[in-house]
């Protein structure tokens, strides 16, 4: 007795195969998203460029408007004033007149 074994091209296969279409789709995805990881890693290192400029552009305009606000205090200062009004001409009044 011999057994002969039928190939039945009907019958599927048990085992489930991955689809190519999935490993094609996800190595296009990694693709994009490491292009997008690259574009924001030059993207931040530029705007931490102009941020450090800008930084060392604020502390310079504050230091210089420190100097111009000691500036403004020493020229209003109540004895360079009167210097300044004496060398002018301008002197203390004697009697205050007041009018009614």
């Amino acid at each position: 007795m011999t057994i002969i074994k039928k190939f039945d091209p009907d019958k599927k296969d048990t085992r489930q195969k991955f689809p190519k279409k999935y490993v094609v789709l996800g190595g296009i995805t990694l693709f994009i998203l490491i292009l997008i990881e690259i574009w924001v890693s030059n993207t931040m290192v530029s705007f931490g460029e102009k941020l450090v400029s800008i930084n060392n552009l604020k502390n310079t305009i504050k230091l210089e408007n420190q100097i111009l606000q000691n500036e403004i205090a020493k020229y209003s200062s109540l004895t360079n004033v009167a210097t300044e009004s004496s060398k002018l001409g301008f002197s203390k009044p004697e009697s205050i007149q007041y009018i009614r």
